[in-house]
């Protein structure tokens, strides 16, 4: 998103679960020099003013601590910081929040504030877990060529990490990817060595891998009662490609 925004300010990702509610407010709107014990020679911008102009990313927003929530839901009012013993400036900041949570569960536990996510929610984007990704022989090839572009794998390897479950999507299928390399012998990844390091895949994958990657896309397009529209969000695949898997199966499309 922040690529695709064309904004020349700075990229800053911010570990909600990670902020002390002690520091705060010094954390994200900064502070001055000698504003409390402990502070920095020069004081700190913060990091909201770092995104000025940029892009501030929020991830695993849905744990941030209520107390907290309200600071942020602050800063959307007017978006205006203000440094602990400094002066108030305005911010131009592109926000982009993530969670894995399910916020309105969240709501009515009183784990997060319903007026935070009406002010966050103005396009949501929904990510399909990496189970259910039809183009995961993609992934697979542009995360290992990102952990060592000399390493290769089979296609029948990547069948059979299709198969598996994935609870940690792409953070799990990259960290085991980087553990294949470590292994490999002559730069080689294949399918005995993945089942000697992570034992045999929950079932057996069967057919190609677009066999599978078909199979998923009927899964959901029969949950969904034939909706196109639906299918292809849950997938994160466009319509045009829900249509083209479809057509291969022409009693399925409705």
């Amino acid at each position: 998103a922040h690529a695709a925004s064309g904004r020349s300010g700075a990229f800053v990702p911010v570990n909600c679960a990670a902020l002390p509610e002690s520091l705060v407010e010094a954390e994200l709107f900064g502070y001055a020099e000698g504003s409390f014990t402990g502070a920095r020679r020069g004081g700190a911008v913060g990091l909201v003013k770092e995104a000025d102009g940029g892009t501030l990313f929020l991830d695993e927003i849905g744990d941030m601590p209520v107390t907290l929530q309200a600071v942020l839901l602050r800063l959307l009012d007017d978006w205006t910081v203000r440094p602990i013993g400094g002066a108030r400036a305005k911010v131009d900041v592109f926000l982009v929040s993530a969670t894995n949570a399910t916020l309105d569960k969240a709501i009515l536990e009183g784990r997060f504030r319903s007026d935070l996510l009406y002010r966050l929610n103005t396009l949501e984007v929904t990510l399909p877990r990496l189970q259910d990704r039809t183009d995961f022989d993609a992934i697979v090839h542009h995360l290992l060529g990102a952990i060592d572009p000399d390493c290769e794998i089979t296609s029948a390897t990547i069948a059979s990490l299709a198969t598996r479950p994935w609870p940690g999507n792409i953070r799990e299928l990259r960290n085991m990817l980087a553990r294949f390399t470590l292994a490999a012998t002559d730069g080689f990844i294949d399918e005995a060595a993945v089942g000697a390091m992570i034992g045999p895949p929950p079932h057996k994958a069967s057919g190609s891998l677009q066999d599978i990657q078909r199979a998923r896309v009927l899964a959901v397009h029969s949950e969904t009662a034939g909706n196109i529209s639906e299918t292809a969000r849950r997938l994160g695949i466009s319509r045009n490609t829900v249509y083209r898997i479809l057509e291969q199966c022409p009693a399925r499309l409705e």
